[in-house]
């Protein structure tokens, strides 16, 4: 996962989307029954549908959840917190007033998107299931103050959110060891996501380990690359050398997929590497 400023898609709506969605959202706020508000937000779902080219252009393509672009199928335009209902919370009558709020819209895979059970063995997908910390703080209709809940699943548009997953050698996602120093439910949040957005579905995990992986032969290559040259002062090292670091900085960049689980293999093995070193320092920009 990687942050994404929801900001970069408001600049691209259209003044004609934003009237629509006010029109939509006053017509929300006049409805007198849940009845006649999911009427009217099945019969505008167009108005999301819409986005979901801008939605994936701010990440090059990738699901805002798992930074995946192709083997993990359909994507759809995901509803952060759910428009019409909250599994598991029967009373609760859905995030309705948020149904055309783009700022509660994310890019999404069908596998973080929808509930299913792998042949892998693993099940996930954030469907409609929003869990908080506390549930006394959630909110029910818009008078509520949406920023006193704090929300366990991980939000790619908040960047401290961002930064609490980690990613090992196995393609594991746990907590950033650093991120209890300024998140007392980190652990909480990232074992939450992993079950709702799927992130320990097999074929990922095997991704990302693959990514991991190549990251540390790039830095061995290079490290080596760099000794020879400094040895022998062959061209031939030389190149590998740039060759080696320009694909690691190539590994960094926001296009590319699973550019998390690169900057989590430099970042653990820049005091091994002085390759790993100069990438953290240097390329990660």
């Amino acid at each position: 996962m990687i942050f994404i400023d929801i900001e970069e898609v408001g600049l691209r709506l259209s003044a004609s989307w934003l009237a629509s969605a006010r029109k939509v959202k006053k017509d929300l706020a006049a409805a007198t029954s849940a009845k006649e508000r999911a009427r009217i937000i099945d019969e505008n779902g167009k108005l999301w549908r819409d986005l979901k080219a801008d939605l994936a252009a701010v990440s090059h393509g990738k699901c805002w959840y798992c930074e995946s672009r192709d083997f993990r199928s359909d994507n759809a335009v995901d509803h952060y917190r759910p428009k019409s209902s909250v599994k598991g919370i029967p009373a609760h009558p859905g995030y309705w007033w948020l149904a055309f709020d783009y700022e509660n819209f994310r890019f999404a895979c069908t596998f973080c998107n929808s509930w299913r059970k792998g042949p892998d063995g693993t099940a996930g997908g954030k469907s409609d299931y929003f869990p908080i910390l506390a549930e006394s703080e959630r909110a029910n209709d818009p008078d509520d103050i949406l920023s006193d809940e704090i929300p366990l699943l991980i939000d790619p548009c908040c960047a401290t959110d961002v930064a609490l997953l980690w990613f090992d050698e196995t393609g594991q996602v746990s907590a950033n060891p650093h991120g209890v120093d300024f998140d007392s439910a980190a652990d909480e949040k990232v074992t939450t996501s992993t079950r709702y957005y799927h992130l320990d579905h097999v074929p990922l995990v095997e991704a990302r380990r693959a990514v991991y992986a190549e990251i540390l032969k790039l830095c061995d290559d290079a490290d080596k690359a760099q000794k020879r040259w400094n040895e022998s002062r062959q061209s031939s090292a030389r190149d590998r050398y740039r060759e080696a670091m320009g694909d690691l900085a190539r590994s960094l960049k926001r296009n590319r997929e699973y550019s998390a689980v690169a900057l989590c293999a430099i970042r653990s093995y820049r005091a091994t590497s002085e390759a790993a070193r100069l990438a953290f320092e240097c390329l990660n920009r």
